[in-house]
């Protein structure tokens, strides 16, 4: 897995630190430039607010903060739902062409949350219309290594991809808090955030470890 230019693909502000902010901070720590990209900042999930805008600012300045902490630049689309599905492809194809990573990290198509599912699908298709003679108007063709997608609550019974972040995890750790709003709505995420990362560690015999699953949509050249 190239770590060199990440682009990370998000539903939500905190799941890019859940799914892969222990590979984030790994990579940054060896020189890597890192772009999260966040469909909708879910304002709903922020406890006491009833309106919805304010959640929502409270959610992007909680991101600001864990994108200086981990030092990765990010955008937020402001994108509740994947209603025009082409355009926002051909969005994604322009970041991937613009940004050129080496690999791309996104959700599961498993996930039972619906926009977790639906960014997973537009990335999986823009990652592979990014290579092709496709929406030229959008830059010349480029092909990362490889998409591996995370997971955040639905969990992978066959990881094809293990990293060690044991000396990562109190630095994933530390990001979550910087959600707060998260923290007071799932006050069991930092148990589970670390949980999960003592079981992924088994299997590769260290003591944590963050899973991914590779994706078939781009073929290995030799």
């Amino acid at each position: 897995m190239d770590l060199s230019r990440i682009l990370v693909v998000t539903a939500h502000p905190d799941d890019e630190v859940i799914g892969c902010g222990g590979t984030l901070s790994k990579a940054k720590d060896k020189g890597s430039t890192v772009k999260v990209i966040i469909f909708n900042p879910g304002g709903s999930s922020v406890k006491e607010v009833k309106d919805e805008a304010t959640g929502q600012v409270i959610r992007l300045t909680e991101l600001d903060r864990v994108s200086s902490f981990l030092g990765f630049a990010h955008e937020s689309w402001a994108l509740p739902d994947v209603i025009d599905r082409r355009n926002v492809v051909r969005r994604l194809v322009g970041e991937i062409r613009s940004f050129k990573p080496t690999v791309v990290l996104t959700h599961a198509p498993h996930d039972r949350h619906h926009l977790h599912a639906a960014v997973s699908s537009v990335v999986t298709e823009a990652v592979w219309h990014a290579t092709q003679l496709y929406y030229l108007d959008l830059g010349a063709p480029w092909t990362a290594e490889a998409l591996y997608y995370f997971e955040v609550w639905d969990l992978f019974t066959q990881p094809t991809t293990l990293v060690d972040i044991t000396n990562y995890i109190d630095k994933k750790v530390e990001a979550m808090k910087l959600y707060a709003s998260q923290i007071e709505a799932f006050p069991y995420i930092i148990d589970y955030l670390k949980a999960l990362a003592t079981v992924r560690g088994l299997p590769a015999n260290v003591k944590y470890a963050e899973a991914f699953m590779k994706s078939p949509i781009l073929q290995e050249i030799l």
